[in-house]
Order: C-alpha cells, then sequence, then structure tokens
C-alpha cells in the first residue's frame, strides 16, 4: 500500500509543449548528479565554524540529527506502522542530516563576521535540504522529472466530457480484438495518444469516484477505429489516480510503445479508487463500507463498453494492473472476479487487503466480525479451494522489498497452485516507482501477448 503521498493540482493544465521543464530527469541525468554536489557544499558551508567549536558544536549537532532520524523511524515504523511495512532505513537517515543541518545553521551564522558570509548560510541549508529531498526521491521516485514537482508532466489532459463518437459504433461484439500482423495504420492516424480526465459513474455498485483518467491510444483516434484491449490500471494507498500520469509517466510510455507497434497500445483506465477520498477505502472489496469490486468489475467495464464500444465481444480484452494497494486490488478481482478480469498484472502487491491492526481489525471494521465473509473475499484462502486454468497473471516485486516481496513470492505460488498460467519477476529496488513504473511497461508484450493483440 506504502507510497508517498504527492499533489496533482496542475495537471489540467499542462500541455505536452513543457517538456522544456518536464524532460529534465530528477532520478537520472546531470541533475541527479549536480543536487548532491551541491549538497555537500552548502554542507561543508555550515560547517566552517571556529575550529575550537567546531567538534563541540558537530557533535551536538550529529546527536540532534541522531535522535530525530532514530525517534522518527521508531515513531513512524514501530509505533504508528501506517503502511504494514517499514520505510527505507536511508529516508531517516536523510531526514537526520537535514535536522544535523539545521543546527548547524545557528553557530554558523554567530560565528560569521562578514554580512555576505552571513547571507550564504541560509542559501547553504537550502542546498542541503534540496540534495536530500533528491536522495529521498530517488528512493521513492515519485517526481521523476523537474517539472512533475509542481505538476508539469508534459501531458495535456482533456477535460471535456468524453462522448461515444459515431466511428466507435463501428465496433461490435463481432468485431476481433485487433492483432498487429492484420492492423494497417491509417493515413492521418495521430502519432500519440491522449489523455482525458473523467467521472466514472457507478450505478451498479453505488460507489462515489473521485478523478479518473483514460489514455486513448492512437489507433483508436480514427475513422474506423481498431478494436484495441483496455488495461484497467489501479494506483496506490495514498494517492491518487493522477499517480501513473506523474510518476508512471503513463502517457510517454504508451506512446513509446505505441510508436513501436504501429500506434496500437491498450485503451487504459484509471479509475479513482478512494470512494472519492473516503476515510475508510473500499479496498477493493464488496463489504459493508462500499462495493469496491463490483465498481471495478462491472461499473467501470460497462462504462468502457458503452462509451468506448470496447470490449463487447468478450472479456480477455480486459486486464487489471496496479502497484503497491493497486497490485494487491488487481490480485483481488483476477481472484474474486475472474470472468471480468481474466488477465491481471500485481506489481508489488500485497497477500491480501490490509488494514492497520491485520485482519482481525479489518474483519470487524469491513465485514462486522464474520470472519467467514472476509474468507469470502480472501484471495489466498480463495486459491486454496478453486482452479484458475482460464487466468493469466505475472507478479511483479521489487528484489530488496523486504516487506512485498515475501508476500509477492507467496502469492505467486498459490496462483501457480491454483492452475493460474502465472509468472514471477524480480526487478532491482525496493518498494517504489523504481519498480512499478517498469514492472508495466517492460511487461507490455507479455500483457498484449495475453490478449492475442501479438
Amino acid at each position: 500500500m506504502l507510497q508517498p503521498q504527492g499533489h496533482f493540482a496542475h495537471l489540467d493544465n499542462i500541455d505536452r509543449t513543457g517538456e522544456h521543464m518536464a524532460g529534465i530527469e530528477l532520478t537520472v541525468g546531470w541533475l541527479a548528479l549536480l543536487l548532491p554536489a551541491l549538497g555537500a557544499f552548502g554542507g561543508l558551508w555550515l560547517l566552517w565554524l571556529p575550529r575550537k567549536h567546531l567538534l563541540r558544536t558537530v557533535l551536538i549537532a550529529l546527536g540532534v540529527g541522531a535522535v530525530v532520524g532514530i525517534g522518527l523511524k521508531v515513531l513512524i515504523d514501530d509505533v504508528l506502522n501506517p503502511w504494514g511495512a517499514a520505510l527505507d532505513w536511508r529516508i531517516y537517515l536523510y531526514l537526520g542530516l537535514g535536522a544535523t543541518a539545521l543546527v548547524l545553521v545557528v553557530p554558523r551564522l554567530l560565528s560569521a563576521k562578514r554580512w555576505w558570509s552571513r547571507a550564504l548560510v541560509p542559501l547553504a541549508l537550502v542546498l542541503v535540504v534540496a540534495a536530500l529531498a533528491g536522495q529521498i526521491n530517488q528512493i521513492f521516485g515519485y517526481y521523476p522529472t523537474l517539472g512533475s514537482v509542481w505538476g508539469d508532466n508534459g501531458v495535456h489532459v482533456e477535460t471535456r466530457p468524453v462522448i461515444p463518437s459515431e466511428q466507435a459504433g463501428q465496433l461490435t461484439a463481432q468485431t476481433p480484438t485487433v492483432t498487429l500482423k492484420d492492423w494497417k495504420p491509417p493515413a492521418g492516424m495521430p502519432s500519440t495518444g491522449k489523455v482525458v480526465k473523467v467521472s466514472i459513474p457507478g450505478p451498479v455498485s453505488g460507489m462515489a469516484s473521485g478523478d479518473s483518467y483514460i489514455y486513448i491510444p492512437p489507433a483508436y483516434q480514427v475513422d474506423r477505429p481498431a478494436n484495441v484491449p483496455v488495461l484497467v490500471l489501479i494506483h496506490g494507498n495514498p494517492g491518487s489516480a493522477g499517480d501513473w500520469i506523474q510518476s508512471g509517466k503513463l502517457a510517454q510510455e504508451m506512446d513509446a510503445y505505441a510508436a513501436g507497434h504501429q500506434g496500437i497500445a491498450p485503451l487504459v483506465v484509471m479509475p479513482d479508487v478512494s470512494g472519492n477520498s473516503a476515510a475508510q477505502w473500499p479496498l477493493c472489496m464488496d463489504s459493508a463500507l462500499g462495493k469496491g469490486k463490483t465498481f471495478l468489475a462491472v461499473d467501470v467495464p460497462n462504462y468502457v463498453r458503452q462509451t468506448f464500444k470496447l470490449g463487447l465481444g468478450s472479456s480477455k480484452q480486459f486486464a487489471i494492473a496496479g502497484f503497491s494497494y493497486g497490485g494487491t486490488c488487481a490480485l483481488q478481482l483476477g481472484v474474486t472476479a475472474p470472468d471480468a478480469f481474466p488477465i491481471f498484472l500485481d506489481i508489488s502487491g500485497e497477500r491480501g487487503p490490509y488494514l492497520q491492526g491485520g485482519d482481525a481489525a479489518l474483519v470487524a471494521k469491513y465485514f462486522g466480525g464474520d470472519a467467514a465473509a472476509f474468507a469470502r473475499v480472501d484471495p489466498l484462502a480463495i486459491l486454496k479451494t478453486t482452479r484458475f486454468t482460464q487466468s493469466t497473471a505475472m507478479v511483479v516485486v521489487g528484489g530488496t522489498d523486504s516487506t512485498y516481496r515475501p508476500q509477492g513470492e507467496e502469492v505467486y505460488a498459490a496462483l501457480k497452485n491454483a492452475g493460474v498460467q502465472v509468472q514471477l519477476k524480480v526487478l532491482p529496488g525496493g518498494h517504489s516507482w523504481n519498480v512499478w513504473r517498469p514492472g508495466l511497461t517492460n511487461n507490455m508484450d507479455w500483457l498484449m501477448s495475453a490478449y492475442g493483440v501479438l
């Protein structure tokens, strides 16, 4: 479930002409090297203290930093433990170093004899903080570019309602899923897809949903649209549907895939699964707190069929995927609604829905204490008694993800024992976008083959 919470306020106003800022990488490239260098310079400036006070001041500052770093680790990981997993220890190291730098500001200001020397102290602190923030971002990968820090993702998002086109009406239940060998891109097909912001209704589930996003591939934006497959892509908790566009660079990655496959890529639906920012998320299952499963398995596919006329002939045109909380959702829907999602991709998910306090708290809050009701929606419990020989799945885990990798491996074994055609892939990295992004994009050929497109 764990991912850092970010801001997505300016998404609707950004055009792809903003590449001048959106294209500057934060996690790789020259800026990723420059920030630590500037931070080191700032740290040295803060340490430029009189020699007789240097050792004592530095020891005090380091002591404060250690107390802050260790204290935050104990509070977040051991006491609160809001996500059921410990944060990377380096985060607390960087926070402790930030506290150390802050303590050094006062003696450095007092020891400075010239005005310009004092003026450089706050600048030095800013450089240190920026460098440390950059290192924390390296761990999470949440902001891939400089522009993404303030919402410039190089993606124009259309906010007008999606209205079924006359061309879409040419697609029927008898129209076969497009295949790469048979598709001939027509003249005038756009070179890129487009992203629209929508509100997906929940007439069957009764669920409220916040802002959702849809990527429409080039092969659908023509007079005779291709019957492309549909990927329902779930975000993490905390988080929002737009995280796949910002941190996952979904539009750019799908455009790159489409460019290499004659304009063909999935229609990617990124629904809000927070229950419109409900205090208690529905956890992608039907319970006393909401019908999250019905929303994803019924309302979302129905919306796609009605709006885009896709998936009319077979549910094998639908797949579901996600990372962390979203990976858990993909597992849940793949197991509890295999007819709706016979293909699913679980990236860094858990063994089942999680609530702080464990299964006992979840049963009490979501099922009124009825453990049997929870067992009927618990994916691992279902996999012990049910065969899924018509399902295709992939489980992706980070090699250094000490909490979620064991759970992913347990899920993989359970799926395999239940007859699912499943693969396990271990990628370098921990519980972060450095795994989640390639966990999807590196497996697009697998996904498109599962649809029957390749």
